[in-house]
């Protein structure tokens, strides 16, 4: 999916002001939208994609997605509309 087909799906359900991450490796990490319009995203699916798009290691890409992802989102306005970010729990 496209960051312009998510943007036309989350227009359609009436979440246009939703807040999706810019970069465009983290679309594969989506796992749903909450009942208010906050798109969930799957921390491990994330650390995948930047290791295949962006040729990283775990570590890198562990590294920036808490560095330049996870701190950013106290920032994202509006706060009702953040991402979510969904850590699974240890088997």
């Amino acid at each position: 999916m496209t960051r312009e087909e998510l943007s036309e799906i989350m227009e359609s359900m009436g979440y246009e002001d939703s807040v999706i991450f810019e970069n465009p490796s983290y679309l594969d990490a989506i796992i749903g939208v909450t009942d208010t319009g906050q798109v969930c995203y799957h921390y491990d699916k994330m650390v995948e994609s930047l290791m295949k798009e962006d040729k990283m290691d775990m570590e890198e890409a562990a590294e920036f997605i808490d560095y330049n992802t996870v701190r950013a989102l106290p920032y994202c306005h509006p706060s009702e509309k953040r991402p979510i970010i969904i850590y699974p729990l240890p088997d």
